[in-house]
């Protein structure tokens, strides 16, 4: 179990009527939530690895069917995108560490309660916003992909070693992040604490991506920073075959909740 600190007004960051007031996020929460959020994951390991397995799933499937349609243009970008919206997925995480910090019981039947939470309804507007984001950036990868592969691409399969051993695939590599960090970023300041948000509050999906969007602005450096580290983890665990995602998606999940309580007045 986890207490949040006192909420701390930091001046600026007043609200306007209906966006609750934020504090600006420093190294020791981002700490803190870390552990928090491991905790929860080995109190319930097995609902994190659930939704990492399907993660995994669906991540092969993707490839699969793109491979199998000659969509090449399109395994890059949407595989790359994939986590865009992991946050949309986690919602049964953010639901498990509620629960424990209110000393409550988490089984199967809480799930299918979780569904029908009045809040549930917005957290799929904000989900269809964040498979829109998808959707555009998989056309922008789909013409930088074209752009230095041509529009007969070789297999999925044997392009990947030239991604580091040619020039054509380092530019790949290079114009691509840049671009993917720019939607990535996007994102991430939308929705970082917006779907615990939801979760947690009766509320309208503008009114959380708003909080998160200044939850973001109150504390760019340490945000910034967490972003990076989603970053560097969602590429390692993707990077072998998507078979990390089972365990760090669910510890970003939780950690996501415990960085909401800690950023939001309560």
């Amino acid at each position: 179990m986890t207490t949040n600190p006192p909420f701390e007004d930091h001046g600026p960051w007043r609200e306007p009527a209906g966006v609750p007031p934020v504090k600006a996020a420093t190294r020791a929460d981002l700490v803190a939530a870390l552990r928090a959020g491991w905790a929860d994951f080995r109190a319930k390991p097995t609902y994190g690895l659930l939704v990492g397995l399907l993660y995994v799933i669906g991540g092969w499937l993707f490839v699969i069917v793109f491979e199998a349609k000659e969509w090449r243009g399109l395994i890059f970008p949407v595989v790359a995108g994939f986590t865009l919206v992991g946050p949309f997925c986690a919602v049964i995480l953010y639901e498990i560490s509620r629960r424990r910090q209110l000393g409550l019981p988490f089984g199967w039947h809480d799930a299918r309660d979780m569904v029908r939470r009045t809040t549930r309804r917005q957290i799929i507007y904000l989900g269809f916003i964040l498979m829109f984001w998808l959707a555009v950036w998989s056309r922008v990868g789909t013409v930088i992909y074209f752009a230095h592969f041509g529009l007969n691409p070789k297999p999925f399969m044997e392009i990947l070693p030239e991604l580091v051993t040619t020039t054509t695939g380092l530019s790949f590599l290079i114009v691509g992040h840049a671009f993917g960090a720019m939607f990535s970023g996007v994102s991430f300041c939308i929705s970082v604490i917006a779907f615990p948000f939801l979760l947690d509050r009766d509320a309208d999906f503008i009114t959380a991506m708003v909080t998160s969007f200044r939850a973001v602005i109150a504390s760019p450096v340490v945000m910034f920073g967490w972003a990076v580290f989603i970053g560097i983890a969602l590429a390692v665990a993707t990077a072998p075959l998507f078979l990390g995602l089972p365990l760090v998606l669910p510890l970003l999940g939780h950690t996501s909740w415990h960085l909401y309580r800690r950023l939001v007045e309560a």
